[in-house]
């Protein structure tokens, strides 16, 4: 069986206190905040404008005037000697004046 050694000085691995193991941790960052407040004041002016309003109102009327004409239509046919059977055929065309100038007269009355 092999000897158990107890005593550090015969190990090779041992460190001396001078060259001790260093292990650094990443920079730890704190802030402090300090606030300071001030007032800033918004004007915002506003200008009232009072406007006096006048509304014309137009009224516009169309009265109508209603004339009535008489008209008189002359129409001439040829109709044969022959009273029970009729053979008519028109002569002239339809006219109101028969081929002379009317000055007629029309009534016009407002309503």
């Amino acid at each position: 069986m092999g000897r158990y050694n107890d005593s550090r000085e015969c190990d090779n691995n041992s460190v001396s206190p001078a060259e001790d193991e260093m292990i650094v941790s990443p920079t730890r960052r704190v802030t402090n905040t300090r606030t300071n407040y001030r007032t800033v004041k918004h004007i915002h002016p506003t200008e009232v404008l009072n406007v006096n309003r006048t509304v014309v109102r137009n009224e516009n009327y169309y009265p109508v005037r209603n004339s009535n004409v008489n008209e008189t239509v002359v129409e001439d046919y040829n109709c044969g000697s022959d009273i029970n059977s009729p053979n008519c055929q028109r002569v002239s065309p339809a006219s109101t004046n028969n081929g002379r100038k009317c000055k007629c007269r029309r009534r016009r009355s407002w309503i």
